[in-house]
């Protein structure tokens, strides 16, 4: 698997596609049809462009705005510096909301981004063995979603206890004693070289050029609630508010659907039928 860049933009925890500051006193719109809405990553703009053209017709204009850090969306929305995000999935939400006590409020589900398991030197799962060293991503969302994916695969057992998000320590049993380490989630793709195999989240596997259907050695293919789907989130006041109503329904739409399978090979999965 060759490293072969083809977006600029990375999604899921670090991203550079441009800074955006002033978090803090609400500025007064222009336009009450503007919406501005924060991402992480020019990858979504192959997303969001078409649908803001589409909105264009109804007299809704989208703006967005892109954050180089994955801890920023949220401050922004909360603060008024923008209207929605679409950049997180519900364990992220769940976890940073509580933590800083954002009043924000998802309005509807985007995607699941696929993670799978990779590597250059077996062609399957089963072929792993004791002391093989796998890699996962160090952060505490990502990393609970890959050990569940390697359970999936029959490698460890997580106790029951554990709950939808589980660490290292929630791990009962292996079934093949292999070695974990951990690492950035952006960083896994170069780690397989020094791996026997990782699990690696779509977006950055997307970037580096794997094919999910060719390359992957166990999919993801079970999901047992919304922690990992990714959402639409706005202001808890805002929540009804009827013109982002038209922007959640734009994106759930068929042209949505062909995007995410012409232009992210299938790593991108509409969460909305899920």
């Amino acid at each position: 698997m060759k490293k072969n860049k083809i977006i600029a933009g990375l999604l899921a925890l670090t991203l550079v596609a441009g800074v955006f500051s002033g978090c803090g006193k609400k500025e007064e719109k222009k336009d009450e049809n503007t919406v501005r809405i924060g991402l992480t990553g020019t990858i979504y703009e192959d997303i969001w462009n078409p649908i803001a053209e589409e909105l264009k017709d109804e007299g809704i204009n989208i703006e967005l705005v892109q954050f180089s850090d994955f801890s920023l969306p949220n401050q922004a929305l909360d603060s008024g510096d923008i209207d929605l995000n679409a950049f997180q999935h519900h364990a992220y939400f769940n976890s940073d909301t509580s933590s800083n006590g954002y009043k924000i409020t998802p309005i509807g589900d985007t995607f699941v981004i696929a993670m799978n398991v990779y590597s250059d030197k077996i062609k399957d799962v089963s072929e792993l063995k004791d002391g093989d060293k796998v890699a996962v991503p160090n952060d505490a969302s990502n990393e609970g979603r890959a050990l569940k994916v390697l359970e999936s695969a029959g490698i460890i057992k997580i106790k029951e206890s554990a709950g939808n998000n589980p660490d290292i320590t929630d791990i009962e049993e292996y079934n093949v004693k292999i070695e974990l380490v951990e690492a950035n989630a952006a960083d896994l793709c170069a780690l397989l070289p020094d791996v026997k195999a990782a699990v690696i989240n779509g977006n950055y596997a997307l970037d580096y050029g794997i094919d999910p259907n060719e390359d992957a050695i166990f999919k993801e293919t079970e999901y047992a609630d919304d922690s990992y789907f990714c959402l639409i989130a706005a202001r808890t006041d805002e929540a009804d508010n009827e013109v982002y109503k038209k922007i959640v329904d734009a994106f759930q739409s068929e042209a949505t659907k062909k995007i995410f399978q012409d232009e992210f090979k299938g790593f991108f999965v509409p969460a909305w039928e899920q």
